[in-house]
């Protein structure tokens, strides 16, 4: 018969089992949450340096690059773009701002929040601006609805310039042709053929 004393101790014993499993479960959770943040992070790290990069460069960023510019180190940032890894505060900030121009949130947000949505979408058209193809109204200029109405050209306009341009002789649409596909290279987009479609 055992005494009240190795009782309580084995009831202890049980409670102390059952703490350290309900810890494990816990750190098990949240270490599948620390995945599942990094994982995000990577995937929209990754999809931001494949799409936002200045036009006169013309390719995403290195990894080196970044990391000279957040201030990490290389295998840091391939840690970073490969999911395994969440950075600090002050450095996802820094991507999201100082490289991105986006908000720091994007990093961290659920997919379905509107903030996500919108920077997805806008992505969208830098890379349909890119190929030369024709974006939304929406996704043309940023404001309200009367402002890019204002910034854009209306179908007569369209038409007046370019009634004005086959009027030239051939060597002078030529040279607005080359001069166009320059303005669009500046801006990051491709140049198109003569019949509109991107080269």
């Amino acid at each position: 018969m055992s005494s009240p004393q190795q009782g309580q101790g084995a009831a202890d014993g049980e409670a102390q089992r059952e703490d350290r499993a309900v810890r494990a479960d816990r750190s098990d959770a949240s270490g599948s949450e620390d995945f599942d943040a990094a994982q995000r992070f990577g995937r929209r790290f990754k999809r931001l340096n494949q799409v936002i990069y200045p036009a006169e460069q013309g390719r995403p960023y290195r990894e080196r690059e970044i990391a000279d510019e957040i201030g990490m180190s290389v295998s840091q940032v391939s840690n970073l773009l490969n999911g395994r890894s969440v950075p600090r505060a002050d450095r996802a900030v820094a991507l999201a701002q100082r490289l991105y121009g986006v908000r720091v949130e994007y990093f961290f947000l659920p997919d379905d929040d509107a903030y996500v949505q919108a920077v997805d979408e806008d992505l969208q058209a830098i890379e349909q601006q890119r190929r030369g193809e024709p974006l939304s109204r929406s996704h043309r200029t940023a404001g309200t609805a009367a402002e890019a109405d204002a910034l854009l050209l209306g179908d007569e306009q369209v038409r007046s310039i370019a009634e004005g341009v086959a009027e030239l002789p051939l060597d002078m649409r030529e040279t607005v042709g080359a001069l166009v596909d320059q303005l669009r290279r500046a801006v990051g987009f491709h140049p198109k053929d003569g019949r509109g479609r991107p080269r």
